[in-house]
């Protein structure tokens, strides 16, 4: 059923009250859609304004039932609300996420620094050694033969001091790191 009316707001307080009348109808729409208790009273208030507004027009014609009219503003009213609110919220979100994700970056990029100067300090078969068992995924036995060490077990135990070492060597640089003044 399709109605015209041009009548202005003020000469119906009736369609006013009406409207008023559905607002817990309204309110559980928009409630369904998501829509948090406080916020929907406030969205169905600007839709009443929105209609008010409209009524007094001259060339408005309402082709609709008041109420759905109103239902459909409100409807339209929350998902502008909650998609402003979700593009801040997204812009917060990565933001937080690239200042978290700039300060781990930095922290690894310190711990790589200090792992390479440790391994520098090693003696060259310790650095061929975890170079090819880390680097190259090398099993012990080719190690082993490769730097010239008896056999696979030999080759772990040394594989065992040689981290032992670094381990050592990264923890004195820092606490160096700790101790020097920054510039």
């Amino acid at each position: 059923m399709t109605q015209t009316s041009r009548k202005p707001i003020e000469r119906d307080s009736s369609e006013l009250h009406s409207l008023y009348k559905k607002w817990p109808d309204v309110k559980r729409y928009l409630r369904s859609l998501g829509c948090k208790a406080a916020d929907a009273e406030d969205i169905f208030q600007e839709a009443l304004v929105v209609f008010a507004r409209k009524r007094t027009e001259p060339d408005f014609e309402l082709t609709v039932d008041p109420f759905h009219y109103v239902k459909n503003t409100c409807k339209f009213l929350w998902y502008n609300q909650s998609r402003k609110e979700s593009k801040h919220r997204t812009s917060e979100l990565s933001d937080h996420i690239t200042a978290e994700i700039d300060d781990s970056w930095f922290e690894k990029e310190q711990q790589l620094d200090l792992i390479e100067k440790a391994l520098k300090k090693l003696g060259e078969k310790c650095q061929q050694l975890l170079q090819l068992f880390y680097g190259k995924g090398w099993s012990m036995s080719d190690i082993a033969k490769k730097i010239g060490l008896r056999n696979d077990k030999v080759a772990k135990a040394q594989k065992y001091r040689c981290l032992t070492k670094a381990k050592e060597e990264v923890q004195k640089l820092q606490g160096e790191t700790l101790i020097t003044p920054k510039a």
